[in-house]
């Protein structure tokens, strides 16, 4: 067969169909009502409900072309309130809900003008802003009930749960706080130190269930009648640090913040009290370098003492605060001679590294204060204080410990700064004769204390002998002196090997 021509294919045998037998098969069809699916879709002409005489809308007076949502965007004169249809209410109620929706968004563009859509004019429907669903007297009534159980099982998972679940707070955090204290003010001291440990674990839920501003918003009515709580409940501003201290140590209120809700104690002067009470609870928590940590802060949010009181120096001395006494302080209000770090010292020598003590001078301390007599007897005695320890072996003697060793490269630092120490030198010789004086020079111990020193290289040759000759301390010089008659002949011996070597 040629490629061009087509071959027929076989004529199949018709099968006659009986109409008669097809359900429907001759009932007429209305085209305008035809449903496009399910019943219950109510799918018609446009995307509205069917009214045709199949639709299970069917008896409805609306007009179709007012069913299509979209058509209201040009015939918003056929909405009229309250109007009815033989559709079930839900479904109805929906369509019209739509319908607005979709009116307002589109009017919404139109107002924009071209261009993007702002997030209000998403057709998104964004949620409604969640609110808190108790009242002020429920969320107190079960804040009460709460907090009874809590102090009675102690399971401070368990509090938090139930705040989760029964209070749901949203933005009356400061409702449960009020109440919280109106319990704990007068109650046992188990129950303060429960609510205590309750409010930092409030913030480390995931969500959180408290925040700064709720928490020191639900303190300001105690602290505005701080005054007359006093009156019953003497321990008041005791209590506000020991409910405040733990939330404070871990980082959930800064001094910044603190600072500013004290503001109703100002008048009273016990905003400083408040906080040093705050910061005594903070210490207690924390580990051996909280004073350092809290001193940072401190200088992090630019803090000072005058703003928090009239008399600091008395609550400084009181609550063992001077790491925090000169920081972020006017400079002309310091005198740079009368820095006085000792209660700061004796914490470092004993629990921070040699570093951490480097940091916390260099930082305190100003560069010119650091080679003057005050700075250098302080350093000294306290070093000497840390070293020193009984003689078990011989009532009333004393020795140098192993903890020389930690301070020997402080002392070295800020004694040997520079060319010529001598002065550097007498002072901190100074400091060992007084502090030797007041413990009505133990035998020995003066000897012993000086070879230490030589021996590390802490002090000169040229700085004991300066010191010999003129020391500014008269109490017990002479005796002193005498003491340590074999020291000085020991050094001169070897004074003049080393001369005799060298030649």
């Amino acid at each position: 067969m040629d490629k061009h021509e087509y071959q027929i294919a076989p004529k199949r045998v018709s099968t006659n169909i009986d109409m008669n037998k097809v359900t429907g098969a001759n009932q007429k069809v209305d085209s305008g009502n035809l449903i496009l699916g399910p019943s219950r879709a109510h799918w018609g002409k446009g995307s509205g409900t069917g009214s045709g005489t199949n639709s299970p809308l069917s008896g409805s007076k609306e007009d179709l072309s007012s069913n299509n949502r979209f058509d209201m965007l040009t015939k918003t004169k056929n909405l009229v309130p309250g109007r009815t249809s033989s559709a079930p209410a839900p479904r109805k109620n929906l369509m019209d809900r739509e319908r607005a929706s979709a009116l307002a968004h589109a009017q919404a563009i139109g107002r924009g003008g071209q261009g993007r859509r702002t997030p209000s004019q998403s057709p998104v429907r964004s949620a409604a802003e969640k609110t808190d669903q108790l009242s002020d007297e429920q969320i107190r009534k079960k804040t009460k009930s709460i907090l009874t159980e809590y102090f009675d099982i102690e399971e401070i998972e368990e509090a938090c749960a139930c705040i989760k679940d029964e209070l749901q707070l949203v933005r009356k955090h400061h409702v449960f706080i009020e109440e919280a204290i109106n319990i704990v003010m007068e109650a046992k001291p188990k129950c303060l130190r429960l609510m205590g440990e309750l409010f930092p674990a409030l913030f480390e839920e995931n969500p959180p269930l408290m925040n700064a501003d709720g928490l020191l918003t639900g303190f300001q009515p105690a602290f505005e009648i701080a005054q007359d709580l006093a009156i019953d409940v003497p321990a008041v501003y005791a209590n506000f640090g020991k409910l405040l201290g733990q939330s404070f140590a871990k980082g959930h209120l800064t001094f910044k913040v603190i600072k500013g809700a004290l503001g109703p104690l100002k008048e009273s002067d016990k905003a400083g009290l408040v906080m040093c009470e705050i910061i005594k609870s903070a210490l207690e928590f924390l580990d051996d370098k909280g004073s350092m940590d809290i001193q940072q802060r401190w200088g992090k949010d630019k803090m000072s003492w005058s703003e928090l009181c009239n008399n600091p120096v008395e609550l400084i001395q009181k609550y063992k605060l001077d790491f925090l006494s000169t920081t972020s302080e006017p400079k002309e209000a310091i005198s740079e001679t009368d820095i006085d770090i000792s209660m700061s010292l004796r914490n470092l020598f004993d629990k921070s590294s040699q570093d951490e003590i480097f940091l916390f001078i260099d930082k305190t301390v100003p560069e010119k204060a650091q080679k003057e007599g005050p700075f250098i007897k302080n350093l000294m005695n306290e070093a000497f204080t840390f070293c020193i320890e009984p003689n078990h072996t011989t009532e009333g003697m004393f020795t140098i410990s192993d903890n020389f060793a930690k301070v020997t490269p402080i002392l070295k630092k800020y004694l040997q700064s520079g060319k010529d120490n001598s002065e550097l030198e007498l002072h901190a010789l100074d400091a060992a004769q007084f502090m030797i004086h007041g413990m009505k020079h133990p035998r020995g111990l003066a000897n012993e204390l000086f070879i230490k020193l030589e021996d590390d290289e802490i002090i000169t040759e040229n700085g004991f002998r300066y010191w010999r000759e003129h020391g500014n301390e008269q109490q017990g010089h002479g005796v002193m002196r005498q003491n340590l008659k074999s020291f000085f002949e020991d050094l001169s011996q070897d004074s003049a090997e080393d001369s005799e070597t060298g030649s």
